[in-house]
């Protein structure tokens, strides 16, 4: 049976046994964990016992007629199959109380409700699996009913709240009394139309772009499947998921007048716990989801909801298909060489884009009006278009092999006034004491007309109090989070969270190391005879005292000049300079005991290394002055933030072991800045390279992030903040206030 499959690939405590004493969970193991998948088989075949006069259990109306008629009804009237759940009823999850409101219908093996959440009034789907008793035996409930709570819980394992068109549920709760399980997701995505609905109502083909618009998401959507860590609710972590369960019916249309985008939804690991125990079992894999999308394609180019006499492999089924679009799909439905990945694959449809016809896509709900006469173009017109589309393509191809790493970017949220459901009220959030969010949020005269970034929040949301309150430490700021005494925090991401917070990504910040950008000495100077750079091992020697004279640098040929150490006065940065420069025990211990030595902006000798700590402008002034002045190779680091801008230092790449050296600023030819770029003549010539924080090859580099409870009885005010901070609008603001944003815009 299947579930004995399901139990073997299993931990023995997804299935405890009442009588047993509690044991200790074991730790989280990076191990496969994909059950044996039988075959959809059809929601007809799995409750033919139940004699539906439709032929359609799920689906037919006399479940919903016999709750009008009898609110206190169970069962059907006419078939005795589970009548839907009556409006007003409410149960209780694991992260919180729900409200059915009404009925919507159903989709794949299970009835769909619009619902709420009791604690923040939140919009939620919940969906609904049944288990009635002529289908499944008594044991077969119990075994999925606890599957399906262990598996349904699906999250990234680092916590993220990543929008990818990935309908992640929220909550899983089997019901102790009825043969019900229910599938909780937040808002109102899980009610979009289906691709299945969206033929039914346009009754015609999709043309190839809009085919390659839903190729390009889903694909992109299962990168992100197949690649990414997970967690279930039992903690175990699985390195990359199969969907499983791809087709018509599975995939969701959000649909506008102007453009589409397509959610993925109902993974296999928890849809085919409903099927019968019976159904052929087969395995969900990568590969296979690429074919199943193929077919996705395949269809809704025939505009055929699902016809077994339609054959990808005839040829009359490919009349008026571009030749490389048809050989991309014969590919992905594995009639031609396959694709290895959905990454190879999403390269390979990149390719086929600018070779597509030129159509506008208008989808709407509304009735169809008659289409107006279209008139051939004439031969000189068809040329000229010819040959600027081949110009274009020859364009895009040689901009692709100068960026090969450039993706396509997510849509983001144009405004403040377009994020909704921010809740109302007061609320406290917090940081660390001198923070680079302490910093930010005090900036203003920036494009801001005299406004700092939070009045501009507070002009946008007139309901919405923020109070900042900042801690001495991060781990202070955290626990103030955790106990609830804040309702959100502010933090530079560099250490590891624990599991019952998550966090959301809004810029991006690094330290920056900095020596003298000198005139007066610009063919002496140290950016040249550093050739621009210095590694993470140099500054190693450098910040413990191994050596006082530029000339005792391993690897470089250098000037005999002593050297001054600069260090920041804010606890934030040191703390980040020890992890991700010193490293080691040893080397951050040493460092501590020499700054330790110091008094507050006085500095002290050891062994011939002058240590001092000031304000970042204090810095950059004192290490120019120390250069051009009195003969000194002075070296200090701050954030990015806080230095780029101006021009009296040069901030160096950074090498970290073999790895070659990162730059952080990228000049508008796409080249990295060097020794020779004139820093004050040429500003706005030059900004920071987005790619190497986003990819983290920038050895210094860190993401800021909101970070807030996961405890859905909590106002969702971080998760809201953290969506303000992203919309392009404020983006830009960040940006001008040092921040690295998530893209430019």
């Amino acid at each position: 049976m299947v579930y004995e499959q399901i139990k073997a690939k299993l931990p023995q405590r997804f299935f405890p046994k009442p009588e047993n004493p509690p044991v200790v969970e074991p730790e989280p193991i990076l191990t496969p964990l994909t059950p044996q998948a039988p075959t959809t088989i059809g929601v007809d075949i799995i409750y033919r016992k139940y004699r539906c006069w439709t032929g359609n259990t799920l689906g037919c109306e006399w479940p919903k007629n016999t709750i009008e008629h009898n609110p206190t009804a169970k069962t059907c009237q006419n078939c005795g199959f589970p009548a839907i759940i009556p409006t007003k009823t409410e149960f209780r999850g694991y992260k919180g109380r729900y409200r059915i409101d009404k009925y919507i219908g159903n989709r794949g093996l299970g009835r769909l409700y619009q619902g709420i959440q009791l604690t923040d009034q939140q919009p939620a789907i919940i969906k609904e699996y049944l288990l009635p008793q002529l289908a499944f035996k008594p044991e077969e409930t119990r075994d999925r009913k606890q599957a399906f709570e262990h598996l349904a819980g699906l999250s990234l394992a680092d916590g993220r709240l990543q929008d990818i068109r990935l309908n992640f549920p929220w909550d899983a709760i089997s019901d102790p009394i009825a043969e019900r399980c229910y599938l909780v997701t937040n808002g109102n995505i899980d009610a979009y139309p289906t691709l299945k609905t969206y033929l039914k109502a346009t009754n015609k083909p999709m043309s190839e772009r809009e085919v390659y618009r839903v190729l390009d998401q889903g694909l992109q959507t299962l990168q992100f499947l197949h690649g990414q860590k997970f967690s279930l609710p039992t903690g175990q972590i699985q390195q990359g998921i199969a969907h499983g369960n791809i087709n018509l019916d599975s995939l969701l249309i959000m649909a506008d007048t102007a453009e589409f985008f397509i959610h993925l939804t109902d993974l296999a690991l928890w849809e085919n716990l409903f099927n019968l125990s019976t159904s052929k079992p087969v395995i969900s894999t990568a590969a296979k989801d690429l074919v199943d999308l193929g077919y996705v394609a395949f269809y809704l180019l025939q505009g055929n909801i699902l016809d077994a006499n339609i054959d990808p492999r005839k040829e009359q089924y490919w009349q008026g298909i571009t030749l490389e679009f048809k050989a991309f799909l014969f590919r992905l439905l594995e009639l031609d060489k396959p694709f290895n990945n959905a990454e190879e694959a999403r390269e390979a449809l990149l390719q086929v884009y600018q070779v597509l016809p030129r159509e506008i896509l208008v989808i709407t709900e509304q009735a169809e009006t008659p289409k107006p006469k279209l008139y051939r173009p004439s031969i000189l017109l068809l040329s000229i278009l010819g040959v600027l589309l081949f110009c274009g393509l020859i364009l895009w191809l040689v901009q692709r092999w100068k960026s090969p790493e450039t993706a396509m970017e997510e849509p983001v949220v144009c405004c403040l006034k377009s994020v909704t459901g921010i809740p109302a009220g007061k609320f406290n959030y917090t940081g660390e004491k001198d923070s680079t969010w302490s910093f930010i949020r005090r900036q203003s005269n920036l494009i801001l007309q005299n406004q700092t970034l939070e009045e501009k929040l507070k002009e946008s949301q007139p309901k919405l109090q923020l109070k900042y309150q900042p801690e001495d430490s991060i781990e202070q700021a955290i626990a103030s989070v955790k106990d609830k005494q804040k309702d959100f925090a502010i933090a530079n991401m560099v250490e590891a969270l624990t599991p019952e917070l998550k966090h959301q990504e809004f810029a991006y910040d690094g330290l920056v190391v900095f020596v003298a950008f000198s005139y007066s000495k610009r063919d002496k100077s140290l950016p040249r005879a550093l050739n621009g750079q210095i590694s993470i091992q140099q500054l190693q020697d450098l910040y413990t005292g191994k050596i006082n004279n530029w000339q005792q640098l391993k690897g470089a040929n250098l000037p005999n000049l002593p050297i001054n150490l600069y260090i920041p006065k804010d606890a934030e940065t040191i703390r980040i300079f020890e992890q991700r420069v010193l490293r080691n025990e040893e080397a951050i211990a040493t460092f501590r005991y020499l700054k330790q030595q110091q008094q507050s902006n006085t500095s002290f000798t050891y062994s011939g290394i002058n240590i001092t700590s000031l304000s970042t402008l204090e810095m950059l002034q004192k290490v120019l002055r120390d250069f051009e002045e009195d003969n000194i190779g002075s070296i200090g680091f701050a954030t990015l933030s806080q230095v780029f801008g101006q021009c009296s230092a040069y901030p160096l790449a950074i090498a970290d072991k073999d790895k070659a050296a990162v730059q952080t600023l990228v000049q508008d030819n796409g080249k990295s800045i060097d020794p020779n770029t004139d820093l004050c003549d040429d500003k706005g010539s030059y900004q920071p390279n987005i790619q190497v924080f986003k990819t983290g090859s920038y050895p210094l580099s860190y993401p800021l992030v909101v970070l807030y409870a996961g405890d859905n009885s909590r106002p969702p005010i971080g998760q809201k903040f953290a969506e303000m901070l992203r919309t392009a609008e404020i983006q830009q603001i960040l940006e001008k206030t040092g921040l690295v944003p998530l893209s430019r815009q």
